[in-house]
C-alpha cells in the first residue's frame, strides 16, 4: 500500500525536478528511506524525518499529507492500515481523545478479529 505521504513526497519531488538521491542528501535522510516511503514499503515516519523532508522540499508537513480534490486513497491491507492509524497522535472517539489503554484495547480486539479470520481460512 502506497500511502498519501509517499505519493505526495514523490509527486512534489518530481514536480521540483529533484531526484530521490538529491532529496535524501538535502534532507539528511537515507536514500533507502526515501525509496521505501515512496514505494509504500515504509508506512511510518518520525516527526523529525518528516520535518527534514518537508524542509528539503520547501513545503509544510501538512502539504505532504494533503489529498488533492477528487483523489482517491485505496486501502489494500487492512492490518497495515490499522497499524498506521494507531501510530497517529490524538485519536478520538466521540470527540474525546482515546487513552493509551483504550487504544491498546481496540488494537487487541482488531488483532483477535484478524486471527479469527486467519484461523477460519486455515492460515497459520
Amino acid at each position: 500500500m502506497i500511502s498519501i505521504l509517499g505519493q505526495n513526497i514523490k509527486k512534489i519531488r518530481e514536480s521540483k525536478g529533484v531526484s530521490a538521491y538529491r532529496l535524501s542528501k538535502d534532507a539528511n535522510v537515507g536514500n533507502a528511506t526515501i525509496s521505501q516511503i515512496e514505494s509504500g514499503k515504509r508506512q511510518t515516519l518520525n516527526a523529525d524525518t518528516l520535518e527534514k523532508i518537508a524542509n528539503a522540499l520547501n513545503v509544510s508537513t501538512n502539504e505532504l499529507f494533503s489529498l488533492e480534490e477528487g483523489q482517491k486513497y485505496i486501502v489494500t491491507d487492512i492490518e497495515e492500515t490499522m497499524n498506521l492509524i494507531f501510530s497517529s497522535e490524538g485519536l478520538t472517539l466521540d470527540n474525546i481523545e482515546l487513552s493509551d489503554l483504550e487504544i491498546k484495547q481496540i488494537q487487541m480486539n482488531m488483532i483477535n478479529c484478524f486471527n479469527i479470520i486467519r484461523m477460519q481460512r486455515g492460515d497459520k
